[in-house]
């Protein structure tokens, strides 16, 4: 299993619609510009023998799938500034959104169409129970009239999302190469341990952040990796 893999797929999978600036820093992060992307398309390139694959997830991503997601979800409800609203009134704004957000998981169908020629079988069967954890992770977000999602609109929520794709560059980078290409199901205790401190980089990470509400769906996605190894 090649774990970048997974990476992506969680974090396609995860994203949230959110408004989409009109420009984009210099200094921000591009789909391939990632060591683990990057990764992702090697193993695209070795499956199917050139970039073509991967360049169309990579226009997919970056282009269809916020379109997708904008289409599914009412944006200026999004945008409301709730610290004006009363509760009530904010609850029924966050049940809309939720309604709205789940359903948009079918913008999720194209990826998972593009991305499985670079899959081998086992990588099929692991994108399938990512993609499936999906509805669960919206539950999570949409309890209690969105409680979670509401975090989402705090300041400390929108910084801590900027520095997702470094946190995920960061946590992910000390994993050797070997896991790369061993199977989930033949993980040791070695493997185990790495993915622990990957576990401990991201905890860590978060709290500085001062966002503790990603962990959560940190936590949910991280199961489901280790319920695909040996690890407890």
């Amino acid at each position: 299993m090649n774990f970048s893999t997974f990476v992506v797929l969680v974090a396609a999978c995860s994203a949230l619609p959110k408004d989409t600036p009109e420009v984009v820093p210099e200094d921000a992060e591009t789909l391939d510009g990632p060591p683990f992307l990057a990764e992702l398309r090697d193993q695209c390139r070795n499956t199917t023998g050139d970039d073509t694959t991967f360049n169309e997830l990579k226009e997919h991503i970056s282009t269809d799938l916020p379109k997708c997601f904008m289409a599914h979800v009412n944006m200026d409800q999004l945008k409301t500034d709730t610290s004006k609203l009363e509760e009530q009134e904010k609850k029924k704004l966050f049940e809309k959104i939720c309604e709205q957000i789940n359903e948009s998981v079918t913008c999720l169908t194209p990826v998972k169409a593009k991305l499985k020629p670079c899959l081998d079988e086992e990588d099929v069967k692991i994108m399938e129970q990512v993609v499936a954890t999906v509805p669960e992770a919206l539950n999570m977000a949409c309890t209690n009239s969105g409680a979670l999602l509401q975090k989402f609109t705090e300041p400390a929520y929108r910084s801590c999302a900027m520095e997702l794709p470094p946190m995920i560059e960061e946590c992910t980078s000390e994993l050797p190469d070997s896991m790369e290409s061993l199977p989930f199901s033949q993980y040791s205790e070695k493997q185990c341990g790495e993915i622990y401190t990957m576990r401990d980089c991201f905890s860590r990470r978060i709290k500085e952040c001062g966002a503790t509400g990603y962990m959560d769906f940190f936590i949910l996605f991280y199961r489901k990796l280790l319920a695909l190894t040996p690890c407890k």
